[in-house]
């Protein structure tokens, strides 16, 4: 029957069976190793990356969904008579969103709302399972895409990296280029501002990392409840184990998920990236 039909594209990480459990349609960023190209989650999960990424002799980088894939999408979703809901990560991050819209004005007579959540991940990620819900309750196009707008700019993001070298070597590092020749003691905590990748703090020492990171999350607690949360690796699972068990523990959060970091945005963060995500109601 028609609804909403609630789209994103790779970036949002979310694991395979809640996409499909929830019906949002995943557009894949294409990730490149030399000549190789591949679709970001559907030919090349992040453990698949992770290897590639420490025996390849290229560096890999991305390229963005075409308009024509987008329009091609959005055809088929409201050929039933179906509205969409397209969501996508910053467009101060990369093109992505810009040649959704594109798509969209490609499809004549189609209802099709496009969000730029300037998020990023699992908190893209997090902001299409709230729209998806909505639009399985049977909610309409306008009030999910309002709820939307509402559940990203309530929603922060906290995230560490092993090295600033993959934000700098492909060009996302923002207002953190401040940060690079760091003494090698010192870990940063990064933040997305308006979308854009934004230095919070500098920790030192790699252990203090994780409690550092909970105490952030507990000041946060402390100006309303989180309704969503998330933490998210690169080929990190130990890390981010441990990070959820604090969180739980030390700040009472339960029902969070776990999610690996896909290859589209790990090859812009890199390796041993760790992040929480949270969803303040």
């Amino acid at each position: 029957m028609p609804g909403v039909r609630i789209v994103v594209d790779s970036t949002a990480d979310l694991p395979h069976n809640l996409a499909e459990e929830l019906d949002i349609t995943v557009v894949p960023v294409n990730v490149h190793f030399g000549g190789e190209v591949f679709a970001d989650w559907s030919e090349l999960t992040p453990l698949e990356f992770y290897d590639l990424l420490r025996t390849s002799p290229y560096h890999p980088y991305t390229s963005p969904p075409s308009p024509e894939r987008f329009a091609e999408v959005y055809r088929s979703l409201t050929a039933d008579g179906s509205a969409v809901l397209s969501l996508h990560f910053s467009n101060a991050l990369g093109p992505t969103y810009d040649n959704a819209v594109k798509g969209a004005a490609m499809v004549e007579g189609g209802r099709i709302e496009l969000v730029d959540t300037r998020l990023v991940s699992v908190a893209l990620g997090m902001t299409a399972v709230e729209a998806a819900v909505m639009a399985r309750e049977g909610k309409g196009l306008a009030e999910i895409k309002r709820r939307a707008e509402e559940t990203a700019a309530r929603t922060r993001v906290f995230f560490t990296v092993d090295t600033l070298d993959y934000l700098a070597r492909n060009g996302r590092i923002g207002r953190a280029q401040a940060l690079l020749g760091s003494i090698l003691a010192v870990k940063p905590v990064l933040t997305l501002e308006d979308g854009v990748i934004t230095p919070f703090e500098k920790v030192r020492g790699d252990k203090r990392v994780v409690p550092r990171m909970v105490e952030i999350m507990r000041d946060i607690l402390g100006t309303g409840p989180v309704t969503r949360w998330a933490v998210v690796h690169a080929d990190c699972l130990d890390r981010a184990l441990e990070l959820a068990r604090a969180l739980e523990e030390e700040c009472g959060l339960r029902d969070g998920m776990i999610c690996d970091l896909g290859a589209v945005v790990g090859t812009h963060a890199g390796p041993g990236t760790l992040a929480v995500a949270a969803c303040q109601g």
